[in-house]
């Protein structure tokens, strides 16, 4: 009889250890994490100026940042070509591939799609600007992207102030580029005033490499420039309506960088 009890005893303890190992995941108790990560500092502050031209943008967040969701949702504008996306604990680090331009303005942006490793996201997306000259560039040009009259997610919005032509059925970026929002709403801040008008193009870029490629990806001009004539001038409501590319014709359109 003892020995049955010591049996049992037994089988209920490596039963109990199996469960235990068996369980995946941080121990229970305590409320879920539902609080939304932060942006706690930048370098190059915002609105910092004489930016030297070696410098890397460092983004230090308040936790741990599901990594992969927050260099997807980064973007300088103008584009520059980086060297690489690394991480120093909580902090994004972003090292161009080559010296900033002199004199230009940057706006760096964290779209609200970035998450924690516990998938909260941003409570909005995060901008901040600087410039490697005197002053930050203030020109805004903002408005709204559709497909039959439904907002687009997603889509690829340049800003020209040079000719926009098709070579071999593609056109290559522009200085200034920003994505659309769920709402498919889209705001390019720090724009330089210009003499010519800005020229509004917007496409899905469906292969992803950067390229607006005429046959094969939905996309329009914006039937309105937007004019930036002056520092701090605004070209609101600016609306995009993406068409079938068989029906899209690029024409060529004056301008300069």
């Amino acid at each position: 009889m003892a020995d049955r009890r010591i049996a049992s005893a037994l089988v209920v303890c490596i039963l109990m250890l199996a469960a235990g190992c068996a369980r995946v995941g941080p121990p229970g108790g305590g409320p879920p994490d539902t609080t939304p990560p932060e942006v706690v500092s930048t370098t190059p502050a915002d609105g910092a100026v004489e930016v030297p031209l070696d410098a890397s943008v460092r983004i230090e967040f308040s936790e741990d940042m599901n990594r992969l969701s927050v260099e997807r949702a980064f973007s300088i504008t103008p584009r520059i070509d980086l060297r690489n996306l690394r991480w120093e604990a909580t902090t994004l680090v972003a090292t161009p591939e080559e010296a900033l331009p002199e004199s230009t303005s940057f706006v760096v942006r964290v779209g609200e799609s970035a998450d924690d490793y516990h998938k909260v996201k941003l409570e909005e997306a995060f901008t901040f600007a600087f410039s490697t000259g005197p002053t930050v560039d203030s020109g805004v040009i903002a408005g709204e992207v559709t497909r039959a009259g439904e907002p687009v997610e997603g889509a690829t919005v340049w800003a020209c102030a040079r000719s926009v032509r098709a070579e071999d059925g593609e056109l290559r970026p522009c200085r200034y580029a920003v994505e659309s929002a769920a709402d498919g709403s889209f705001l390019i801040g720090a724009v330089a005033a210009s003499e010519r008008p800005y020229t509004l193009v917007a496409f899905v870029d469906i292969d992803g490499d950067g390229v607006y490629t005429v046959a094969e990806e939905e996309g329009a001009i914006a039937d309105a420039d937007a004019v930036i004539a002056e520092p701090g001038a605004t070209a609101t409501g600016v609306r995009i309506e993406l068409t079938d590319p068989s029906a899209l014709d690029i024409p060529a359109f004056p301008g300069e960088e």
